[in-house]
């Protein structure tokens, strides 16, 4: 696999990790996408692909509207818990 593709899995991974880590720890499920990869320091178009791809596998929804308002659905809640007990080749 080259690095280019590691890469852009690790930074997902870490999106989506982070989505569950919030998710556990705030009051509210949904997170602005554009702040997340701000802390995360990924620049705002890769995010933008980011959250097509775990959207398109069913791990995060958008909600309506303008922005990029995201929240991890339960199935991207196991695909974490699963990567992180060693279950999946995320």
């Amino acid at each position: 696999m080259s690095d280019a593709v590691r890469q852009r899995r690790e930074v997902r991974r870490r999106f989506l990790e982070f989505l569950y880590r919030a998710s556990e720890e705030e009051a509210s499920e949904y997170r602005d996408g554009y702040e997340v990869a701000e802390e995360l320091e990924i620049p705002r178009q890769d995010a933008e692909r980011i959250v097509r791809y775990l959207e398109d596998h069913g791990f995060v929804t958008k909600s309506g509207g303008m922005g990029m308002v995201v929240r991890i659905t339960a199935q991207g809640i196991d695909h974490v818990e699963r990567t992180l007990a060693g279950e999946d080749d995320a």
